[in-house]
């Protein structure tokens, strides 16, 4: 019976401490957050989503960092996304953790359209329909929202500006399809 115990208590911890070795402290962004996320963007402007799935290997629970046009945007963990409003044109997006830039993209943005990208661990960046996008918004949790120097944040290399549309050079390679929102 002791032996039992021992082991459950041993079990137990065991699965308190993984559950707590990858935990960030939530999703932050440092740009005004759009108030209704259903709705249309601002007239004139575009509206761009960075959403992020549930990504499960060692390390899953590190932030990853987006920067658009070498700003720094916000932070993502596991189940969580970051929204912005924008005007049109191209944003040069950017995505890494303290140690590297794993994604690198052009995403050309029209005003009063609406940008869902989605990354989990089978898709480094790729734009999802508008449905897709919205369910994910309703079921993972609002980010929070700061006012901070964004020029404070971790440094990205800025995207090269040879580089093709939705260049990813340390995955895929590929461009996100024009299946999304805005297309």
């Amino acid at each position: 019976m002791k032996k039992l115990v021992n082991a459950a208590c041993l079990t137990g911890s065991l699965i308190v401490f993984m559950l707590l070795a990858g935990c960030a402290t939530g999703p932050t962004q440092y740009v005004p957050l759009p108030e209704h996320l259903n709705a249309a963007p601002a007239p004139g402007k575009a509206r761009v989503c960075v959403i992020r799935g549930f990504v499960f290997f060692i390390g899953s629970g590190v932030e990853n960092y987006i920067y658009e046009d070498g700003q720094f945007m916000g932070n993502l963990i596991n189940g969580s996304y970051i929204c912005w409003e924008r005007p049109p044109g191209v944003v040069k997006l950017s995505m890494g953790n303290l140690d590297d830039i794993f994604y690198r993209g052009n995403l050309p943005v029209e005003a009063n359209l609406i940008y869902y990208l989605y990354m989990d661990a089978v898709s480094p960046m790729v734009s999802i329909t508008p449905a897709q996008g919205q369910k994910y918004l309703a079921e993972y949790p609002r980010p929070q929202v700061q006012a901070r120097d964004r020029s404070s944040a971790p440094q990205a290399q800025t995207p090269s500006p040879d580089a093709p549309a939705g260049a990813q050079p340390s995955t895929s390679g590929g461009v996100p399809g024009n299946k999304g929102a805005g297309y």
